[in-house]
């Protein structure tokens, strides 16, 4: 099984350009949860345009019920070696719709509020899957999302994102994972191999608790696999729970 996930995981991700900013949502809510996140990524390219871009994410979020959570994000980017500058908002609500012992399902739902210039606002919707067991869980979004307003283009654009992180299998109190970021392109207009991204890689999650909170940091690299992509790639997340 654990070797099927691990296959899943290299073939969506080497054949499928990445827009989610390489979060990959897990369709669990947990009643009264409360967090802030700050979550981002730095290119490292051969290009002068790419290299040293970097993304970064600032989230607060809350869980209503057992079933029902709201997150707000604020996006900022530095894509050119310019200024950062303030590219969106997102206003995002999640259903959990399936809860059973070894598998959770959702739906995500998103208006993201786009700042720059005169790009058009998103609309973008998930179907969030997760399998678990006391010693891995692979998650698995699928992703749908297209412009609305007066300068919105294109259709509807259809990505994936996958991971399996096993718990502690060093016995040291870290996770490790396998992921992968995918986008198809439009779903009237698939994109050809070579002008996807294609980006895949390891992560590492460490959990601790200090004066009565819970932390998250999350470290994570990827590489690309196509010349689309970013040559080499590093990602965090931290996350404080109260």
């Amino acid at each position: 099984m654990v070797r099927y996930l691990i296959l899943t995981i290299l073939i969506t991700s080497y054949s499928f350009k990445v827009y989610s900013h390489h979060k990959i949502y897990s369709p669990v809510v947990e009643e009264g949860r409360q967090s802030l996140e700050w979550r981002g990524h730095l290119n490292v390219d051969d290009r002068e345009k790419v290299n040293k871009s970097h993304h970064h994410v600032f989230e607060t979020e809350y869980s209503w019920t057992n079933y029902w959570q709201s997150e707000l994000e604020f996006h900022v980017s530095d894509k050119e070696d310019t200024a950062l500058n303030w590219e969106k908002t997102e206003f995002q609500n999640q259903l959990q719709i399936f809860d059973k012992k070894n598998f959770a399902g959702a739906l995500y739902f998103s208006y993201n509020f786009v700042s720059e210039g005169k790009k058009a606002d998103e609309l973008e919707y998930k179907y969030l899957n997760e399998f678990m067991n006391d010693k891995y869980k692979f998650t698995s979004n699928f992703i749908f999302e297209k412009e609305i307003g007066g300068h919105a283009q294109g259709s509807t654009k259809f990505e994936i994102s996958n991971r399996i992180m096993f718990m502690d299998p060093l016995d040291i109190d870290f996770d490790f994972g396998i992921l992968g970021f995918s986008d198809l392109g439009y779903l009237t207009k698939m994109n050809t191999f070579h002008n996807q991204e294609h980006l895949y890689g390891l992560q590492v999650d460490k959990e601790f608790q200090l004066n009565g909170f819970e932390y998250e940091i999350s470290l994570g690299y990827l590489h690309g696999l196509t010349n689309a992509s970013a040559n080499h790639m590093f990602l965090w997340n931290m996350e404080f729970e109260f």
